[in-house]
């Protein structure tokens, strides 16, 4: 007898288990005075309309038919999209109290564990001592110290394109993770297959998949937890056990490591250091917050700057003539006969402007990590529900073309060209790029420092050149958490022999 059923019988559990949510979902009273958006379905709201790919560029689209603040819901789960730069500091920045908390995220935070990570710790006790402890490390002051450790690894950096150009981008990585792992740990990275650099890189991309809102069914719909491993829809159950593993290696591994370096008494210089060292008796609960702290800083620290500094090698490759003026600085300002330093940097102000266009045109964090509100609120005579994910499009306000004209451009001279008349155009890219309230990554000056001195050194030893592209047209990054540029090519070559030398020299001498 032909089955009257026309989907396979080992879904019917997952179909009446979803049917019961969204009737739950259902019977609930639905706010009313929501902001607008994209008309949705009964009980699934605006789920199959959520993109996959590139969600910022939807975003913003949408906001051109329903204004700067939007409500799409997600199985009952309301999300708040703010794309312009006034609805974002009034909401995250101005009333941060109410919206400095992070969404549950069922996948990433719970089943993987990363709640305990900084970026997505909830409001809380545990988040305020993250945040004290990575403050007294990362400040504007305190980042001064390890400069001269950040211009030695990109020495070596400049070593490594000089032998092999090639590889540049894939020579990035563990040219960051050598710097933050110092700074965090006190660890010396090996030239060659070095053990710890996998355990970050993998941890890296895991945490940038499992945190993207909606990426993971379960997040929305918390029941199918319960469904079976074999199941249609579980997917994330059998990928759970991997990403845990890297997560757990990229807390315990280089914590353990500096940990027995202390009880031996060899211990080097870092932040993880610092933290067990002024303890005579840890505790559990001290070492669980040292653990995650000090891997939330390595964390933040390095792919965020790698995916910079990824594109800032694309721009070049895209706008040589940006590339040629700020060498005609650097030669001026520094010469031929040293690399650049830190101490140039004030002196440099067309290199600054381009770090400061690196952050706008291709922002590492196009879609800031959500915040949650904590209580129902209104704005703009629209009901924000407590509860509601708060997602900031960054990439729509930094190619707004009010506040930065002609954005799809790289044009670093817009930041030369402000004028105190005009405070509102052409703002400070790093007021959207690393976040909001009390979230703001604690970070953002190291990151910026590593970046300077990179960008400035590379443009003082090589040329970079690459296939002509379509520098005006939006450049279509990866979707995960971080954009990163395509796959592209580019030719990279020491400027002059003299320059070359000098490289040898520099790093013979270290």
């Amino acid at each position: 007898m032909e089955t009257p059923y026309p989907i396979p019988p080992s879904l019917l559990p997952l179909l009446a288990a979803l049917i019961w949510y969204c009737w739950i979902l259902r019977a609930r009273k639905s706010p009313t005075h929501l902001p607008p958006g994209p008309k949705g379905l009964p009980w699934i709201g605006n789920a199959f309309q959520m993109p996959t790919n590139n969600p910022w560029f939807t975003y913003n689209a949408w906001a051109k038919s329903h204004g700067p603040i939007m409500h799409v819901s997600v199985f009952g789960q309301s999300m708040i999209i703010l794309n312009s730069a006034k609805v974002v500091r009034d909401l995250l920045d101005r009333r941060s109290a109410n919206y400095s908390d992070r969404p549950d995220l069922y996948f990433g935070g719970e089943v993987v564990g990363y709640k305990y990570a900084l970026p997505l710790c909830a409001y809380g006790d545990f988040f305020r001592q993250q945040r004290k402890l990575s403050t007294g490390i990362m400040g504007s002051k305190s980042t001064m110290q390890w400069q001269s450790l950040e211009e030695k690894n990109i020495k070596t950096f400049l070593l490594k394109l000089l032998k092999k150009p090639e590889s540049f981008r894939e020579d990035i990585h563990p040219t960051i993770a050598s710097i933050t792992f110092a700074v965090t740990h006190g660890y010396i990275v090996q030239k060659e297959n070095d053990p710890f650099i996998p355990i970050g890189k993998k941890a890296n991309a895991d945490f940038a998949q499992c945190v993207i809102p909606g990426a993971y069914l379960c997040d929305s719909l918390p029941i199918l937890q319960y469904i079976p491993k074999w199941m249609m829809g579980a997917k994330f159950r059998r990928e759970a056990k991997e990403f845990r593993h890297s997560a757990e290696q990229i807390r315990d591994v280089p914590y353990d490591f500096v940990k027995a370096e202390v009880a031996r008494g060899t211990a080097k210089a870092s932040f993880t250091a610092s933290l067990i060292q002024r303890e005579q008796n840890l505790t559990a609960e001290k070492d669980f917050l040292y653990k995650w702290t000090s891997a939330s800083i390595f964390g933040a620290a390095t792919d965020t700057t790698v995916a910079a500094l990824e594109s800032f090698f694309f721009a070049m490759s895209l706008y040589p003539e940006v590339q040629v003026k700020a060498q005609e600085e650097l030669d001026r300002v520094v010469g031929m006969e040293r690399l650049p330093s830190f101490e140039d940097r004030s002196n440099l102000l067309y290199v600054n402007a381009l770090l400061s266009e690196v952050h706008r045109w291709n922002p590492v964090l196009p879609l800031a990590i959500a915040h949650r509100a904590m209580e129902d609120d209104t704005y703009m005579g629209f009901l924000i529900p407590k509860g509601a994910i708060m997602v900031p499009n960054s990439w729509a306000i930094l190619h707004n073309q009010s506040i930065y004209p002609d954005p799809m451009t790289f044009n670093p001279e817009r930041f030369l060209n402000n004028t105190d008349a005009q405070p509102e155009i052409n703002p400070d890219p790093r007021k959207f790029a690393f976040g909001y309230g009390r979230r703001v990554c604690p970070g953002k000056d190291l990151a910026d420092d590593i970046l300077f001195i990179s960008i400035a050194m590379v443009l003082t030893a090589f040329d970079i050149r690459g296939p002509k592209g379509t520098g005006d047209a939006e450049i279509r990054c990866t979707s995960s958490l971080l954009s990163r540029p395509p796959p592209f090519e580019c030719e990279i070559s020491p400027r002059s022999d003299i320059v070359e030398a000098l490289i040898r020299r520099s790093t013979e001498e270290q």
